[in-house]
């Protein structure tokens, strides 16, 4: 699908794979990751959704979940013990900020990747109910 200037981690943690393991610092960790459409969350997760689109403009509602390939495919992954979750492939947002997610550096080009992520056919998730829109390997 393309090539796009993306980064992933905040401070000094900012693609660098050695911070990996520090929550909301730390780049999303080394590996293969399945992309699934982004579901809201909890009991007010529909309502926090629509604070951050119409009151901080950031819509949440277009972003991608990212379920790393291991042995169990979820929302979370341990990295030296450390567990992390929530990695998403998003734009980047009015604060500039990536707390270990995939984060694209134009809008423009999110939307485009987003679009052709949405016209692919989807593909099972092995072992789970889960279908993706493709998968992103991250190095």
């Amino acid at each position: 699908m393309g090539n796009f200037p993306a980064f992933s981690g905040q401070l000094f943690g900012r693609n660098n794979v050695t911070m990996a393991g520090r929550k909301e610092i730390g780049p999303i960790p080394p590996g293969r990751y399945f992309i699934l459409s982004r579901q809201s969350g909890g009991r007010l997760g529909a309502i926090t959704d629509f604070g951050l689109k119409n009151f901080c403009g950031t819509d949440r509602s277009t972003w991608f979940a990212l379920y790393k390939e291991d042995w169990q495919i979820d929302d979370a992954v341990f990295v030296e013990g450390v567990k992390r979750s929530s990695f998403r492939l998003h734009p980047i947002g009015p604060r500039g900020l990536s707390e270990g997610c995939i984060t694209l550096c134009s809008l423009s080009d999110f939307d485009y990747l987003r679009e052709a992520l949405l016209n692919t056919t989807m593909m099972p998730v092995p072992c789970t109910s889960f279908k993706a829109h493709g998968t992103i390997t991250v190095t």
